[in-house]
This record gives C-alpha cells, structure tokens and sequence, in this order.
C-alpha cells in the first residue's frame, strides 16, 4: 500500500468517531484520486491495533470506543509521599499503546499537570509496568527520558536498585485537598489521538462506613464482571498478541458495565481475581484462567488446524525483507550464490517448475544489482555479523516449522508451551531481520541489546526444539503402516 495512503489512514483510525465499513474509507480516498482494492483496505484494517471489528465487516476506531470512558487507580504511598503518580500501565487499555506513558498528558480542573520525576525503587518500578509483562516492563521502564543514562542492554536487561521515573505532579490536587492513601483517582479520556486525560480524586478516606462497604461490594461485582468479559474473549479470540489486547477487547465488549464512575483498577483486579492471572505464554506472559498454562490451540482457532500450524496460529509468513536480507548475507560472506538464496527461501517440500525457477532467478539477480550499488563491506561488518546470525537462526527456525506443519490436526497433540514459543521465536527474530535492514544504523547499545536477544532467543530454541523433534518423529512414524 501506498505510503501516503497509509498515513491518510492512519490519521483517520485515530479520530474518526463512528461504525465504518472498507467501502466508505474507499469513497473518502476516491475523493483525494486515491483508489485502493476494497480488500487491501480490508486486510489492513483487520491487522490493526487501532480498530476494532464489528458485525457485518463495520469496523469501530478506538478512539470512538474510548474517548470518555472512565478508569482509575490507587496511588501508592511512595507516590502520595512524592505528590505525584507514574502513569506505568495504569492507562492500559484506554490510550494509545503507541505511546509512552511519561508521554501522556494529565488534565484536572481543566488545567496540564506538569511533569515531576519520582525516585523509586527496581521493585516498585516494575509493579507500575506489570501488564507490560516482566518480559518487557524493564525495556518501557529504560525508555523514559528520566533514565537516559540508564544501559539496561549492558546489564542483561536488569534494573538497577534505585532509579527514576517521570510521573505526573499531583502539588496542585495536593494545595486543595490531599490524599491519603486508599483515596483513588478517576480518569476519563478526553482526546485518544492527543492522549489526553482528565484524573478527578476520589476522597474516600472521607467517606461514612456505609457507603464504603456499598462501594467495596460494587468493587467486587466490577471484578466478577470484568472476569467474565476476559473468559468471554478467551473463548472467543484465545490469547491475543499483548495483554494490553487482551484488556481491550474485554473492556470495548462491556464497556457500559466496566467504564462507569464507579471502576476499580486492573491492578485492583489482578491482586483479587481468583480466577485470572498472569500466566506463561512460551517466553512471554497474559492473563489466562489462574494456575493454567495458556495453550496455542484451543476452540478459537480448533476448526483452522487441518490447515497446519500456519492455519491455527496465522504469524508464520516470512518477512518482507528476507530477500534482501539473504542478498546482504551473501555480500558479508564473500559469495555469489542465486541458488543457495531460493534454496532457503523455499522449503524441501515446495517443488518449484522450471518456468518458476527461472523467474526467482531473474527477480534475485535484479535486486541483487540494486543493492551492489551501495553495498560496502566495511560499513556493513556490525550489522552484517548480527544479521548473519538472525538468518541462521530464522533458517532453524523456519525449517522446524515446515517439519510440524505436515502435522495438520495433529498439533492439538504437540507440546503447547513449546508451540507457542516457537511461534514467538519467528515474530522476534524476523522483526529483527526488518529492523537490520529498514532501519537507520544502529547504535551500539542498541547492537548490544540485538546480540544479547539473539543469544537468548537462540537458547530457548535449543530448550524447545528437542521435545518437538520427538513429536514430529511420533506422528511421522504413526503415518507408515505395517501391511
């Protein structure tokens, strides 16, 4: 697609305010000259965060679902003490995830609480970033500005002890009434696109006994009730790709219910559900049913499996650079190979004809001309060894992948954990591949933080691929029949 195109619609998604279908964002564009395929349109919206999909292919922005619901949060005595609060994941999912958190902006009494900076501590810092995942809570927490000293990729990722985070000055609220712990802040979303919120406290240290057990009592059904929708979108959908997802679709679907005056907080939530909690997802974590490991293949994507492993978990197609990628490689490496390159890029069981051979051939050796233009050596040796690396691994990866795939239904019967690390391997290294080849020259912590991955990601692929090689050898041997 386009790229002005793109951005034409990217600025739509973010501000449009009512149900639309792909054939009214094809009217809008026809009306600029543009012209799109109804199904290009389709297939972009339905691989984008910032909608969310409707009965009868209508479609619903987020900032038409979002702006002006309400959620909130406790502050904790740390922040109280400071006067200040730390966004962190507390306006998960009501904002653009897009955003950083210290990048938002805080409204009350229709005036910009300005930015404070809290000392806190590693502990405290990662509780405010926990829907985050502790997979990644350190890498938000080393991307606000208030630690741009801070090198977690030299440190393997670890927090230091003591460091600092920007929050949002509560000295204002403070001047006119303070609050005390147990006190909330109310939020309300006044503007997705610009990120801005309004907080309204919430005194409830002044509060009688009676309306403070109501309140807890309606604490309680908020909490069933936001259980539900997550079951609900479990069933539904399985695991989406972030929690942050996961609370989307379960807060847009019962909105009404969930985004009152009178909300708890999902930090509230997480300490007292008892039937969800952060749970392990191959690498990474979700909210799943408390105590139970969050499958790849369940009654969301069952009826898809006969298609393979690429039918129930649709991640699996090679980036867009892989050609160039394998073009590079063979420039780092000295060599000049078109046959090794369609070599990889087909699997051993895609027989090509000689018609089709010959067109791969063509198209490589053309792109391969353009990139020689440019290609220099000694420029390319940082990022060549690390995307040297990122293909091996991809190639290992890939190759697993085409081996369970010839399963078909059979895959309900692999091992889950390993099924979906797998999957998670393939979208992290090949997002590593795009980055090495779109992006600018990379800086060198951001090479050391790449190596460091890459060495991870490589260590998880040994820890995995052994209990699926049996799996695949225990289905390949159920095929042969003794007659």
């Amino acid at each position: 697609m386009d790229k002005r195109i793109e951005t034409a619609l990217s600025r739509f998604l973010r501000t449009y305010d009512s149900p639309f279908t792909a054939k009214d964002i094809n009217s809008i564009l026809k009306s600029f000259g543009q012209k799109v395929e109804r199904e290009e349109i389709t297939e972009f919206l339905d691989s984008d965060d910032r909608v969310f999909p409707l009965k009868n292919r209508y479609y619903l922005t987020k900032s038409a679902a979002f702006t002006g619901m309400f959620f909130s949060f406790l502050p904790t005595q740390q922040e109280l003490d400071q006067q200040l609060f730390v966004p962190g994941d507390r306006c998960m999912p009501f904002v653009d995830g897009e955003i950083l958190s210290c990048h938002l902006t805080f409204v009350y009494q229709k005036k910009v609480l300005p930015s404070k900076i809290m000392n806190a501590d590693c502990i405290l810092a990662r509780d405010l970033f926990t829907f985050y995942g502790d997979e990644y809570s350190s890498q938000y927490i080393s991307a606000d500005p208030a630690n741009k000293d801070l090198c977690i990729a030299n440190n393997n990722f670890e927090l230091p002890p003591k460091l600092r985070l920007t929050g949002v000055s509560l000295e204002s609220v403070f001047k006119k009434k303070p609050l005390k712990k147990g006190d909330r802040i109310l939020c309300r979303v006044l503007d997705w696109d610009e990120a801005v919120i309004e907080i309204i406290p919430v005194y409830n240290q002044e509060k009688n006994v009676f309306v403070l057990n109501s309140e807890a009592e309606d604490k309680e059904n908020w909490i069933k009730e936001l259980e539900d929708a997550l079951f609900e979108c479990f069933s539904n959908m399985g695991p989406c790709a972030s929690m942050e997802q996961q609370l989307s679709y379960a807060f847009y679907a019962h909105r009404r219910e969930l985004c009152n005056s009178e909300c708890a907080s999902i930090h509230e939530f997480l300490k007292e559900s008892k039937r969800i909690g952060m749970e392990l997802f191959g690498v990474e974590t979700r909210l799943w049913k408390k105590g139970e490991n969050v499958p790849a293949v369940g009654d969301w994507n069952r009826e898809y499996i006969k298609a393979g492993l690429e039918g129930a978990i649709p991640i699996f197609h090679a980036p867009e650079c892989l050609i160039d990628c394998l073009i590079k490689d063979q420039f780092f490496e000295k060599k000049d190979d078109v046959e090794q390159i369609i070599d990889r890029l087909m699997p051993d069981s895609m027989q090509l004809s000689p018609e089709e051979k010959d067109f791969f051939t063509l198209q490589i050796m053309r792109r391969n001309a353009i990139l020689r233009r440019h290609y220099n050596w000694f420029a390319d040796f940082a990022i060549g060894t690390l995307r040297h690396k990122a293909l091996q691994l991809y190639s290992r990866v890939e190759e697993l992948i085409c081996d369970i795939d010839c399963a078909g239904e059979q895959i309900e019967k692999f091992p889950q954990q390993e099924l979906v690390t797998l999957s998670q391997l393939f979208t992290h290294v090949s997002r590593i591949l795009e980055m090495l080849t779109s992006g600018p020259e990379c800086a060198d912590e951001e090479k050391t933080a790449l190596k460091l991955s890459l060495e991870g990601m490589e260590c998880n692929f040994e820890d995995i691929r052994t209990e699926l090689k049996i799996a695949v050898d225990k289905f390949k041997a159920g095929q042969f029949k003794v007659i």
